[in-house]
């Protein structure tokens, strides 16, 4: 049976082991020296020019950490500057992660696994490639996003006649300040990379979907009423399954810490961005120009989550979708039915989904209890801080 599973497959995977989900990232990747697929000469030269734009960049961080706490700022200045902070932080750890798992070949691998389990159909099905298409066209769009923020930034620094302490001590990140726009490359060229990372979580966590997804529908609209072949069809359910299953702990292998840590980072900064928009925010043009932040806050929190948590709720829905077809289970036959009890006992599994370092599942309700844990966080923090009124009426 797995040979002829095989014998099936092996033209679907030869189409597309090269050609993988996220192609157009990796063609972006390639032009920024970030493709590290092949090994060669050209993998080289990426990693030299990769490690001096990763140096530039690490020097940019101290550099703004360090005049952050050398100088007193006011609290909506001091948390624009902590964001600018761990933006960049994620920026390169999601750039290290990245080159991790191209030189491991974990992409490859998992692209391999995941078509042994049904030939792909789930992302070749119309409703896959819709989503694939819609994914990718929106990574183009939140690129787009970036290069025109930065740019709106920089032409605002040279438009304004006065600036801040920290945008003023800021232009001379590289002694001279004719040499600022370097600064703003690197800036979008890091986050750029931090973009590229989070879709290629979407895009797999997205073709992991599909394929679960698919398997479903075909285990909801099956008809067990022939006797001769339902038993085999199940069995051939079941190792689909269990292949299934395979590919979602390999998702979990690859993705388990990056997640992790992209959340730590990433409540913080959403406070940080809260506490800046209620200290700044002070009419309609303020909040314009306080949206940027809050959406790239919104889009790193529910880019690790969204994903991942619809790819649970859907490994957790088969269970169901067996036990609610009838053709299975009435009338009774002896052999079907200690089958397809086998299958709903393997199906019992609550840890199948992309972790947060095995802290927890990535589902709704641990979406939810961190933006809860988030809003308290922030209004905690507002409540401590010192009143505006009180201190001009002292």
């Amino acid at each position: 049976m797995t040979e002829m599973i095989l014998m099936n497959i092996l033209p679907i995977r030869k189409r597309h082991v090269d050609n993988c989900f996220a192609k157009n990232i990796f063609r972006l990747a390639s032009t920024f020296r970030i493709n590290f697929h092949n090994p060669g000469p050209t993998r080289k030269l990426n990693c030299i020019i990769t490690a001096i734009l990763f140096s530039i960049g690490i020097y940019t961080i101290f550099y703004n950490i360090r005049i952050t706490f050398s100088y007193k700022h006011k609290p909506a200045e001091l948390a624009a500057q902590l964001l600018i902070v761990l933006w960049a932080i994620q920026s390169l750890i999601s750039g290290g992660f990245l080159i991790q798992w191209q030189l491991n070949g974990d992409f490859k691998h998992f692209h391999e696994i995941l078509a042994t389990c049904q030939g792909l159909r789930g992302v070749q099905s119309e409703y896959g490639k819709r989503t694939m298409r819609l994914t990718n066209k929106f990574f183009i769009f939140h690129v787009c996003c970036i290069c025109i923020i930065t740019l709106a930034f920089t032409l605002n620094f040279y438009l304004e006649s006065s600036h801040t302490t920290f945008i003023e001590k800021q232009s001379y990140v590289f002694y001279y300040q004719e040499l600022r726009p370097i600064y703003t490359l690197i800036t979008t060229y890091l986050y750029i990379i931090w973009t590229m990372t989070l879709f290629v979580l979407i895009l797999y966590t997205n073709a992991t979907y599909l394929e679960v997804k698919y398997f479903n529908e075909k285990l909801e609209n099956f008809d067990g009423s022939d006797d001769s072949s339902t038993c085999q069809q199940l069995i051939k359910y079941l190792e689909v399954y269990t292949n299934l299953c395979k590919v979602i702990r390999k998702l979990d292998l690859i993705f388990r810490l990056y997640t992790f840590i992209m959340i730590v980072i990433t409540v913080p900064s959403m406070i940080f961005s809260l506490m800046m928009m209620n200290q700044r925010v002070h009419g309609l043009f303020d909040l314009i120009l306080c949206m940027p932040t809050i959406a790239i806050c919104s889009f790193s929190f529910f880019s690790v989550t969204v994903a991942p948590a619809r790819l649970h709720d859907e490994i957790t829905r088969s269970r169901g979708c067996l036990c609610l077809n009838k053709s299975i289970w009435f009338p009774y036959r002896k052999e079907v039915y200690v089958v397809a009890n086998t299958i709903t006992s393997h199906m019992e599994q609550l840890d199948l989904g992309v972790s947060v370092w095995g802290f927890a599942i990535l589902s709704r309700p641990l979406i939810l209890g961190t933006l809860s844990a988030t809003a308290m966080m922030l209004s905690l923090l507002m409540e401590l801080a010192p009143k505006t009124d009180l201190l001009d009426l002292a």
